[in-house]
Order: structure tokens, then sequence, then C-alpha cells
């Protein structure tokens, strides 16, 4: 394998690896977004009106684990405040 070869498989590979981390990026965010978008459908169907500040705090969220919290305390909650008791 000459030089020439050699630093373009390695630039394609350093390349490839990039679009994989960057599609996986995208793919995480889009998982945290979809979370927050049903934290906060949930909260508005059963009427606990969060405050802008809880809204905005779900909706910036990309913590899955948290936003799987949030969800899980709207369902039984019987007040915005506390389904973001910490």
């Amino acid at each position: 394998m000459t030089t020439a070869e050699y630093e373009k498989t390695f630039i394609e590979r350093i390349h490839d690896q990039g679009i994989a981390e960057g599609e996986a990026k995208g793919k995480a965010e889009g998982k945290a977004e979809g979370k927050a978008e049903a934290v906060l459908k949930l909260l508005d169907a059963r009427g606990l009106a969060p405050t802008s500040e809880q809204r905005r705090q779900v909706a910036s969220s990309t913590d899955t684990a948290q936003l799987d919290l949030w969800f899980d305390r709207a369902i039984t909650a019987s007040t915005a405040a506390e389904v973001f008791a910490d």
C-alpha cells in the first residue's frame, strides 16, 4: 500500500466515524425531543398547567432518564409541582 492510499483510507475512516457520531447524536436529540413533547402533552391533557419555566425546563432537557421520570410522575401527580419536585 502506498502512502497516498494509506492516507486516503485513514481520511475515509475519520470521515465515516464523524458521520456515525453525528447520526448517533441526532438520534439521541430526536429521542429526547420526542420524550419532552410527550411530557408536556401529558401535563396539558391532565390539566396540570406547568409554568412557563417548567415548560422551558422540559423542552430544553436532553436527559432521557429525567424526561422518563417526569413522564412517570405526570401520570399520577396532582400538580405540576409534584412532577418536578426533586
